[in-house]
């Protein structure tokens, strides 16, 4: 299957920056000639807000996606515009039956700061994201967390000023082998 995100669901709402669709996950299935089947959203994962980007396992059974308002815990309530402020945060989730269940938010998400975009490496081993978490060299920077045998993160670790500046780093990309990362500055 081909999982991708989209603001091509004119049925629901509009958001207000772009006046556009809010952002889903959509689902593709890869035909045996070649082609894909029309994209459909995957409800499971998508929220009232944007969600996405996503990245996969290896096996397909392990996604973790980005959402805005998966919890509507983490939004705060900004007094003077009495708007609501929220942050995006990254979530796990497994394939059950062939429906995505077991959704977790990710230990380092926080309601101070994003974390987004998330790739993954082929060996499910290292995490890549992008955040504005305290720490890294100013705006949003590309870190990496590692991922245990058993599901567990270890600490974020921010890539440093080799790939991070003072502006913004965002939809870091890991290469199959590990050897190229390709990010957006």
């Amino acid at each position: 299957a081909l999982y991708f995100t989209s603001a091509r669901n004119g049925a629901g709402r509009n958001f207000g920056w772009t006046n556009e669709p809010f952002l889903d996950i959509f689902e593709a299935t890869h035909n045996v000639d070649g082609t894909f089947s029309n994209p459909v959203a995957v409800k499971d994962l998508n929220s009232r807000f944007h969600d996405g980007p996503v990245t996969l396992t290896a096996d397909g059974n392990t996604i973790y996606f980005a959402s805005e308002s998966f919890n509507e815990k983490l939004f705060e309530k900004d007094k003077e515009s009495n708007s609501k402020q929220g942050q995006v945060n990254l979530f796990k989730a497994t394939k059950v039956n062939g429906k995505w269940d077991k959704i977790t938010p990710l230990p380092f998400n926080s309601a101070s700061y994003s974390v987004s975009n998330p790739s993954l490496s082929k060996d499910g081993k290292t995490l890549y994201f992008s955040s504005d978490m305290p720490g890294g060299q100013g705006g949003l920077d590309i870190w990496k967390v590692s991922i245990g045998a058993d599901g567990s993160f270890g600490t974020p670790e921010n890539l440093g000023s080799r790939i991070n500046t003072a502006g913004n780093e965002s939809f870091p990309f890991i290469t199959a082998d590990n050897k190229a990362l390709y990010f957006a500055s």
